[in-house]
């Protein structure tokens, strides 16, 4: 176990003890968040509001306790916005379509819960990055294609029928007939919104930018006198939320085609969008805990088949909230409780209040979040990677949005197939994992042959598993005809990974091979003037998956949060400018992200190279040079903490070291790479960075186990 496992913050009613302040104000803040979104998410999926906000009760307060995730915050998504709306609607539509919906989601579920207890975590490997992308950036589209028509206070009554494009062409036509009061605040939202992620106030940042819109638009609602000057639609209706919760779920239509298509999009683009959200949320754990993603596929099964039966949305982690959730300082699962237990407090004394918000700022918020799903730059970061990611990008959004979400993301994986096989990949080994395996003492070598591919990566996944930590692994591509960037996107989080755990990776065989792009993640193919040997024996090895462990908890719960909302914003404020000076976490977080970036300019050395291109000599040397500046930056940070004498000696030691490594092996190596030097460079990367950047390494090691162990001292006083 690497030493970053060694000290992570407590689980259970242990866990509730020692990071309750913090889980309790981030769930606070997230639930802020979450309020309106849900209640956004509920209404364009074509299910009564109030059941979105349903959805992200049950996936706070009793999926927290199963969940195979720390960080990650459940309930419902925009993602299934277009799949609720179109099960909703092609089962009958209004209360009818509701109901049946609701059975073919419970029905997903128990097949979600099933195939977490198979393992099937992994199944999320086999759609490739560029498709799941292009399906998000369809979805993007259609959400705009909607709520642009309800942030104009057009009657979504008008509008029933009508597909994207055709929603698309009515937009003008909206704006002729566009209802102005309810149109200012659409409009006034979606500056709050686009606006806020620029703003540099330390105090308005505490407040979620959604919260900000409801403050400016349920006054102006109340102002406007919406309630009796305004259609019955421009305003969110709740109604007796708590009569309409009960046994909700109609399997009638279970012998229909319609029906069981919808099982299946619920599954697998559910499954999959939870799967990719728990993994990019590891990646911002600043303990680096690892997720187990079959006990959370069963536990968001399980939630989703109570919301389900209930009357509640689809659930997944979602990605907007969890991040919400890391950056708001959430340490634990407790924290999506906490979350989850502030909706029910809302349920019980504001569904008055929430009654006055217009349904153009849910529109609003709903919007933005298209536009983060479909921005301009995903497009170009899209490009940059390769140009045959963004066709399979582009297919994917133009099939989306013109049959459905099933087709698109097949219309897709069939792109990228057809791409594969023209690159040189044999049918043979386009599904099983290629690859002969050898230990010895030292540790593994692995050398991959045909094709690395995402349609084969679970296979050599198993092969990755069985690799022990601290051990040096030598990976041989000489004898592949093709990689392609989601092998490429593992191999960087597994070298990461794996070197953070104290072992060495070696990449050899990548000199042969012509990349699709200059971005260091790109695919790439066996270059024309080489032809790799196909070893005929093949040894295929299993391993077994990483399994959390978790535990059952109690807690009594505070009441009269909700009362004291602009004093205890500001009480965050002021509390948190003394966190930044006095919680052990901060330096720790410091030299941890230090150490991520000696890893990184380590791999971008590497392939600069194995690949010397003019384009990546470029990009590589300048990432590098940026990632000093950011270490010098974060050094002097952390230097300006309260270090103990222990602390204060291994720093002076690392500073010496690493001014070694900078001065006497980084900066020759990346000037002769900037003069085209790659002879003279490899012979500065042997003679001087490896042997340099030995006690560098072992010293900031050695720092980030000496926070870890001056953090949990802190939290151990704390709770005495």
């Amino acid at each position: 176990m690497s030493v970053s496992q060694s000290f992570i913050p407590k689980d259970g009613i242990a866990g509730l003890k020692e990071n309750f302040r913090s889980d309790f104000i981030a769930g606070f803040l997230v639930f802020l968040l979450a309020l309106p979104l849900s209640l956004g998410i509920a209404k364009a999926s074509e299910f009564p509001p109030a059941m979105g906000v349903l959805t992200a009760m049950i996936g706070g307060i009793f999926v927290s306790f199963f969940a195979g995730s720390r960080l990650t915050i459940k309930g419902p998504a925009a993602g299934l916005i277009t799949i609720c709306a179109g099960c909703v609607t092609e089962l009958g539509g209004g209360i009818e379509g509701w109901h049946l919906a609701l059975g073919a989601i419970v029905v997903a579920s128990w097949i979600q819960i099933v195939l977490g207890f198979l393992k099937a975590g992994s199944l999320s490997d086999f759609i490739p990055h560029s498709a799941v992308h292009g399906m998000l950036a369809a979805i993007g589209i259609i959400i705009f294609s909607k709520q642009i028509h309800i942030l104009l206070g057009i009657d979504p009554a008008t509008l029933k029928g009508l597909d994207p494009v055709g929603l698309l062409g009515r937009i003008p036509d909206s704006v002729m007939q566009a209802n102005q009061p309810v149109a200012l605040i659409g409009m006034a939202s979606l500056i709050i919104l686009f606006s806020m992620p620029k703003i540099r106030s330390d105090l308005l940042k505490k407040i979620p930018a959604p919260m900000l819109v409801l403050l400016l638009a349920i006054p102006a609602s109340l102002i406007m006198d919406f309630k009796t000057t305004q259609p019955g639609h421009i305003l969110v209706h709740i109604g007796d939320f708590w009569s309409s919760i009960g046994y909700n779920a109609d399997f009638s239509a279970i012998n229909s085609f319609v029906f069981w298509k919808y099982v299946f999009m619920f599954l697998v683009v559910g499954s999959l969008e939870s799967i990719l959200t728990v993994k990019a949320i590891d990646g911002l754990d600043p303990w680096k805990r690892q997720s187990d993603f079959n006990k959370d596929l069963t536990a968001v099964g399980a939630g989703n088949a109570i919301s389900g039966l209930l009357g509640g949305l689809p659930m997944i982690a979602e990605v907007a909230r969890s991040t919400a959730n890391t950056r708001f300082g959430g340490r634990t699962a407790w924290a999506n409780f906490f979350h989850g237990f502030f909706l029910l407090l809302a349920m019980l004394l504001i569904i008055p209040v929430i009654e006055m918000i217009p349904n153009a700022a849910l529109a609003a918020m709903l919007i933005f979040v298209g536009y983060v799903l479909a921005s301009p730059s995903l497009f170009y970061k899209t490009y940059k990677i390769g140009s045959e990611q963004l066709v399979i990008f582009l297919v994917t959004i133009a099939a989306t949005i013109a049959t459905d979400l099933l087709i698109g993301v097949a219309s897709g994986i069939l792109v990228k197939f057809f791409f594969h096989l023209v690159n040189g990949a044999s049918l043979r080994g386009m599904f099983k994992a290629r690859y002969a395996l050898k230990e010895n003492n030292d540790g593994y070598k692995l050398s991959i042959q045909d094709a690395a591919i995402f349609s084969n990566l679970m296979g050599f996944k198993k092969a990755f598993n069985q690799f022990k930590s601290g051990k040096k692994v030598e990976l041989d591509f000489s004898r592949a005809r093709l990689v392609d960037h989601s092998f490429m996107e593992f191999l960087k989080h597994f070298e990461e990974e794996y070197a953070h755990s104290g072992g060495t990776v070696i990449i050899n065989g990548f000199d042969k091979f012509q990349p699709f792009s200059n971005h260091p993640l790109a695919g790439r193919k066996i270059s024309k003037e080489y032809k790799p040997f196909i070893e005929d024996s093949v040894s295929v090895v299993r391993g077994p998956l990483i399994v959390n462990g978790f535990g059952r908890a109690q807690l009594m719960v505070l009441f009269g949060m909700l009362c004291t909302l602009p004093l205890l914003i500001v009480g965050m404020s002021k509390a948190d400018q003394e966190i930044v000076q006095q919680d052990s976490a901060i330096p720790l977080e410091q030299v941890a992200h230090i150490e991520v970036l000696l890893l990184e300019n380590r791999l971008a050395l590497a392939a600069t190279l194995v690949t010397p291109t003019p384009e990546i000599i470029s990009h590589n040397v300048s990432q590098v040079e940026e990632n000093i500046m950011e270490i010098e930056k974060t050094w002097n940070a952390y230097l300006a903490n309260h270090l103990t004498p222990a602390e204060r000696n291994l720093a002076e030691k690392f500073a010496y070291n690493r001014n070694r490594f900078v001065n006497e092996g980084l900066k020759p190596a990346l000037a002769a790479l900037r003069m085209e030097d790659v002879k003279e460079a490899n012979s500065i990367v042997v003679k001087k960075v490896r042997p340099l950047y030995q006690p560098v390494g072992e010293d900031i090691h050695a720092l980030v186990k000496l926070q870890q162990a001056d953090f949990m001292k802190h939290h151990q006083k704390s709770k005495s």
